[in-house]
């Protein structure tokens, strides 16, 4: 695919519009931190969590010859009871406990305290 065809040239520019939305969240005092990562196979991730940390957006944009791919997760810090029912779902996905924390804004040792009281509870 060129890269003037119309289609390249969206796919681009989201993740312009991405990092510009990101920008304006950080000078407005909305966002209180952030991740930009590119891995090797090209994909680029911006992570952003609130100011008052009780949310999250992470925006995955993945190109490859004739392919873009764009996923966006919002997610929102959850209260322990509620959160063990979203980590059992994701851990029946095959989700890591490190993924699992990124997805629920809190540390990998919570998650791994989360998966031990669902086992004992017998719902695992």
């Amino acid at each position: 695919m060129p890269e003037d065809n119309p289609l390249v040239v969206q796919s681009k520019t989201n993740v312009a519009n991405t990092l510009r939305a990101l920008a304006e969240g950080i000078e407005n005092g909305n966002v209180s931190s952030y991740e930009i990562n590119q891995s090797s196979n090209g994909s680029i991730t911006v992570k952003a969590d609130s100011s008052d940390g009780t949310a999250r957006v992470i925006q995955t944009q993945t190109q490859m010859a004739g392919y873009t791919e764009t996923s966006t997760q919002h997610i929102e810090k959850q209260p322990a009871e509620i959160r063990r029912e979203t980590v059992k779902k994701l851990l029946d996905q095959g989700l890591t406990q490190a993924s699992i924390a990124e997805k629920t804004m809190v540390s990998q040792k919570t998650i791994s305290n989360d998966v031990k009281k669902i086992i004992s509870s017998g719902t695992a």
